[in-house]
């Protein structure tokens, strides 16, 4: 009876880890791939312990009929912590597509960084934004409120219960639609610049036909483009607040659409 009740406690231990770690690691924050593995283990065992005490004892443990099963809800519930990472790390992207916007209106886009967590060339500008992103993150307690997000999570959709509807798939498509649409709007500035300065540069070669276009317009290109950005810096930092504030609305989305099947 005792090997019962500890190998249900332990199952259910499991499911809660598997959940916490599938966020957690897919996350931008915490999941860095500079970060020791061993840590992250560590980290997602004592949220998951802290979670264990806090949450409500089920008053029925979830069993199942063999490992086969058992391993289908382990994998659902690893899903459902890496869609919600999904999400959040879709829309820290936002910054890293509006730096390759940006650095190709600019001239910057052969001048790249190597990104260790991504495994990928970033653009410079692309770079500095998601870096201000993630100070901004911190700053406004995102770190706190992501860990506040896994707690609900278990309160909307009990473990075991993850589901995967078809909602899902369509708040994954709109948050990459959004995540799209910001991008362009962020890039914006320094686009509309680039391009008011072309047709301005075109006028200038109509009338000045002598003037060497790439001795001039591609330094002025860069100037403006670079003073076009700093102004984009403080509008991003004053929308930071509202864009974080929209990533744990999708997210919250992405409980709705969990939790739909089982209140139905």
């Amino acid at each position: 009876m005792e090997a019962e009740i500890i190998r249900q406690h332990l199952g259910y231990f499991l499911l809660m880890f598997i959940r916490v770690s599938g966020l957690l690691i897919s996350s931008p924050i915490f999941g860095r791939r500079n970060a020791p593995n061993a840590a992250k283990i560590g980290f997602c065992g004592i949220i998951t312990v802290v979670f264990l005490a806090a949450l409500p004892e089920p008053e029925v443990y979830p069993t199942y009929s063999g490992p086969f099963e058992y391993g289908l809800v382990l994998i659902r519930e690893l899903g459902f912590g890496v869609a919600m990472g999904f999400v959040l790390t879709t829309m820290f992207n936002v910054t890293m597509t509006a730096g390759a916007i940006m650095d190709y209106q600019i001239g910057y886009s052969m001048a790249n960084i190597y990104d260790s967590q991504n495994n990928a060339l970033t653009p410079i500008t692309g770079n500095l934004f998601n870096i201000l992103a993630l100070l901004f993150f911190l700053m406004y307690d995102g770190h706190l409120k992501l860990i506040d997000i896994i707690y609900r999570s278990f309160l909307a959709v009990p473990v075991g219960a993850a589901m995967a509807p078809a909602e899902v798939a369509w708040v994954a498509v709109e948050v990459m639609a959004k995540a799209f649409v910001l991008s362009v709007m962020v890039a914006m500035p320094v686009l509309a610049s680039g391009f008011m300065l072309e047709v301005a540069l075109g006028a200038m070669i109509k009338t000045v036909p002598q003037m060497n276009m790439f001795v001039v317009g591609i330094p002025l290109k860069i100037v403006v483009g670079l003073m076009v950005l700093l102004v984009t810096f403080g509008v991003f930092a004053g929308l930071t607040k509202d864009f974080f504030t929209m990533i744990f609305d999708y997210i919250g989305a992405m409980f709705d659409a969990l939790s739909a099947p089982l209140a139905g």
